[in-house]
């Protein structure tokens, strides 16, 4: 009778002991899909595929810094680049890769290496224009020009708005993040659309938006046709 109790006994520490392993190894890979914990659990989780592993840095324009643009009504870029930023990182998670949120002024922007970079903004509340734009840096490599490609194809596809390369500014061709990255990232900066004219799309329909940037970036980590500038 005794023996029969410590071997119910013995079964059940074993089935204790293997929930508990199964829920350590169920946490550890959902911390490291959320970006988070150390390089090797990241990697050891990291999905089967061309993409798997690789490291994205994000930029949610203006955040830990100021507002960005505010229309009149109390709207403010930095939430609307905050939401799209979170759920582009998302996707680009649930493809294996090992994605990071940055603020603007970011003190790891300096020598930040990844396999791709993006800062993610929004335009103006004025009603005259509508439309987004991608610029890669001014002096950038052949890499950060397939990366804004890339974000042109995709993210027109996904948004449906039209390109508008005509307000594209020095402030985005030699925006101040492509002079601390390290030599060789590849980066780009989009403007999203307009807050005025394009502000339904860019309130109630962040997760559409944001199917176009992590488009744009999987298109670049995993080339398989020509992409066309605009």
């Amino acid at each position: 009778m005794r023996r029969k109790t410590v071997q119910r006994a013995r079964r059940a520490l074993l089935l204790i002991l293997g929930l508990a392993i199964i829920a350590s190894v169920w946490s550890a890979e959902q911390v490291t899909r959320a970006g988070h914990g150390p390089a090797w659990l990241q990697f050891l989780f990291s999905a089967a595929g061309p993409t798997g592993g690789l490291r994205v840095g994000l930029i949610a324009g203006h955040r830990g810094n100021d507002s960005g643009t505010a229309c009149a009504d109390g709207l403010t870029e930095v939430e609307v680049n905050t939401r799209i930023a979170e759920l582009t990182a998302a996707r680009l998670r649930n493809q294996g890769m090992r994605v990071e949120i940055l603020d603007e002024m970011d003190s790891r922007l300096f020598f930040y290496r990844a396999d791709a970079f993006v800062s993610i903004h929004t335009d103006s509340c004025q009603a005259a224009f509508s439309g987004f734009k991608v610029a890669a840096p001014a002096d950038g490599s052949a890499a950060s020009q397939r990366l804004a490609a890339c974000l042109w194809d995709e993210y027109e596809a996904a948004s449906g708005l039209p390109r508008h390369p005509s307000t594209i500014t020095r402030d985005m061709t030699e925006y101040h993040a492509f002079r601390k990255l390290a030599p060789g990232t590849p980066a780009a900066i989009i403007e999203l659309g307009f807050l005025g004219t394009d502000r339904a799309l860019l309130v109630d329909e962040p997760g559409r938006l944001a199917d176009g940037v992590a488009a744009g970036i999987i298109c670049f980590l995993t080339p398989t046709t020509a992409t066309q500038e605009p």
